[in-house]
């Protein structure tokens, strides 16, 4: 709908009729326009800006305070966040009404859910199959629930095949969603089906795997964990407590991911400038299956590097060597599970010491691409990107947040309740 320059001179004297009539006519169109909202997806679906953004403002102070800590294991002021994180952590520290858990029970048992309000289809674009994925579909769903602009949430799996990965984002282009929110595990492999997704007017958020910079026009934001940041200052404190001169073991999910690519390069910049050695490396797919087979060739290698490094939880790595009473190597990785935590406790009962670093596993970096998708919907202006710093904080730091009500598989911290982290470990 085309408007007058606003700086045309309206004419003097009286309005006919007719005119009246028209200028009516005129405005009951513009609120039209301003309001309508279409379910059909891509670029129509607008979010209302009637009060329906929350944001640091609308909540309970210290409720936010808590689920910062929870999210980062340290406290950090809200001031020092980023606008997006910040609101992302307000919507997240507003707990599930009781409609919404039944939502939440509901869209997690299938692939797609209705809300019953809203306009906006939100879809999360799962690249890989795991615990920390299931948790991650599921602080992606509780996000969306906590806001009323989304109508429905929609759901694919592609199981750690790039070829999945395509197909599943071209049919979400397809079915005319509203916003994309996925982890770009595979990086400039699938940047053309997030710019063809892009050009079709979808709201395209890649969330917590940095892209490549040749892919970073292909999205409308991105929200990536600084890795080159948190493995630097993991690396500093492994020199810190080993010394020069030492030896470690590197290990990752998928060969060629695009998160070992962003921390993997980091990191040895620190252990390779303090004189250390890499005696191996492998590759687990990021399943306990894999995990389990890398440290049994580790084991059977007979090498004894003094750190094992890896991307996911260490707890196969360290069995062994409490199994058969022995101190293990020292263990760095930005996503533990609880069950670390109670092997820890377990072995320091058993007179076992151990030193360990982790970051919280950014496992609700999804909550942050819905967040930032609902606000690019409404108009709001949010960066190309915003990169978000977790700390590398000890284990035994962590250890009192350990809990039986908490299944062993879930990542270092959720902000789901036990409950919500059960119904997303079972979701098919």
């Amino acid at each position: 709908m085309k408007m007058a320059s606003p700086g045309r001179m309206r004419p003097s004297g009286k309005r006919s009729t007719s005119q009246l009539l028209a200028a009516l006519l005129l405005t009951v169109l513009l609120a039209a326009c301003s309001t309508t909202t279409s379910s059909s997806g891509g670029s129509q679906a607008t979010a209302s800006r009637s009060g329906e953004d929350i944001t640091v403002e609308d909540v309970d102070q210290s409720a936010l305070a808590a689920t910062i800590k929870k999210t980062f294991l340290t406290d950090i002021p809200v001031s020092k966040l980023d606008p997006v994180v910040a609101d992302a952590m307000a919507a997240a520290s507003k707990p599930l009404t009781a409609e919404q858990n039944q939502l939440f029970k509901t869209c997690m048992q299938q692939s797609s859910c209705e809300t019953g309000r809203g306009s906006l289809t939100v879809a999360i674009a799962l690249e890989a199959s795991n615990a920390w994925q299931s948790i991650n579909r599921g602080e992606a769903t509780a996000q969306a629930l906590a806001y009323p602009q989304v109508k429905k949430i929609v759901y694919n799996n592609a199981n750690g095949d790039v070829a999945a990965v395509l197909a599943n984002l071209r049919s979400l282009i397809a079915q005319r969603v509203d916003i994309i929110v996925t982890d770009p595990i595979f990086g400039g492999a699938i940047t053309s089906a997030l710019q063809q997704a892009k050009q079709a007017g979808i709201t395209v958020v890649a969330v917590n795997t940095p892209l490549p910079e040749s892919s970073a026009s292909s999205v409308s934001a991105q929200v990536p964990l600084a890795l080159c940041d948190l493995y630097t200052e993991g690396a500093q404190a492994l020199v810190k407590e080993l010394g020069n001169n030492s030896t470690y073991a590197l290990y990752t999910g998928i060969p060629g991911n695009s998160n070992a690519a962003a921390w993997q390069p980091c990191l040895k910049k620190v252990l390779d400038g303090a004189g250390w050695t890499q005696v191996t490396e492998g590759f687990t797919q990021w399943t306990a299956q894999g995990a389990a087979q890398a440290a049994n060739a580790l084991l059977a290698s007979g090498k004894e590097p003094a750190a094992v490094i890896y991307d996911y939880t260490t707890d196969d790595f360290a069995k062994p060597y409490f199994d058969e009473g022995k101190t293990p190597p020292v263990f760095l990785s930005d996503v533990m599970n609880y069950s670390w935590l109670s092997m820890i406790q377990q072995a320091k009962q058993a007179g076992i010491n151990s030193t360990s670093w982790l970051a919280s596993s950014h496992v609700w970096f999804g909550r942050f691409g819905v967040t930032a998708g609902i606000k690019i919907k409404e108009g709001q202006q949010v960066p190309a990107q915003v990169p978000v710093q977790i700390p590398v904080v000890s284990t035994d730091s962590v250890l009192e947040t350990n809990s039986p009500d908490i299944p062993a598989s879930v990542p270092v911290s959720s902000l789901l309740t036990p409950e919500q982290m059960n119904i997303a470990l079972a979701a098919p």
